[in-house]
């Protein structure tokens, strides 16, 4: 017969107890029933992308041997949801480049050019002075008569160095981009009418 246990004192009770508490609390931290902490470094926002690089890179020539095309996708937005607001077209072709001047750090080179015509008519020219190593933008805005104004920039030689991209009111040139010359330069833009008739005006920004 094994020998009979001696009773446990009140102290030992009370540490066995303890002991147990101890070893209960510890399995429930290492896997028990208790609900992790969400981690709130995968929840916090992330900030906004950056600013899209409005860099401008080769186009390709449009036949002018005196400048080049210059593109960037992020240039044409400015110009895709601007309405005419007014009858002074002079103003709107000025709005028209304020509001692309925060993509092409252009400023105007004076005041628009101003004419009227219909489709019926020959192009209008007028004369401005390129710098080399400077780019280029045509702004064109035309009253409710006319429903496409066309716009071309020309070299010196009468060589096409770009022209507008869309059938609207509103033409720029280059949509999404601009026109650079490779030394100073006679050039002109030249405005025609595709379809109505009416008064225009047209403003070029340089850099």
């Amino acid at each position: 017969m094994s020998p009979s246990r001696p009773p446990l004192s009140p102290l030992s009770g009370l540490f066995l107890l303890g002991l147990l508490g101890l070893v209960g609390a510890s399995a429930l931290g290492c896997g028990g029933d208790r609900k992790p902490v969400a981690n709130t470094a995968l929840t916090t926002p992330t900030s906004a992308s950056p600013t899209a690089d409005t860099t401008l890179v080769p186009a390709g020539s449009a036949g002018s041997k005196k400048a080049d095309r210059m593109a960037n996708p992020a240039w044409a937005p400015c110009h895709a949801s601007y309405k005419i607001a007014s009858q002074d077209m002079s103003r709107e072709a000025t709005k028209l480049g304020e509001g692309c001047a925060a993509v092409s750090k252009m400023h105007p080179l004076g005041d628009p050019f101003k004419g009227s015509q219909s489709a019926s008519n020959a192009a209008q020219v007028f004369k401005f002075k390129a710098q080399g190593q400077h780019c280029y933008r045509a702004y064109g805005a035309s009253a409710g008569g006319i429903t496409d104004l066309d716009v071309l920039i020309k070299d010196s030689d009468g060589a096409v160095a770009g022209e507008d991209s869309t059938d609207d009111p509103t033409p720029v040139v280059l949509e999404d981009g601009a026109v650079c010359f490779k030394a100073d330069d006679d050039a002109s833009v030249v405005v025609s009418v595709g379809s109505g008739q009416g008064d225009y005006a047209v403003q070029v920004w340089g850099n």
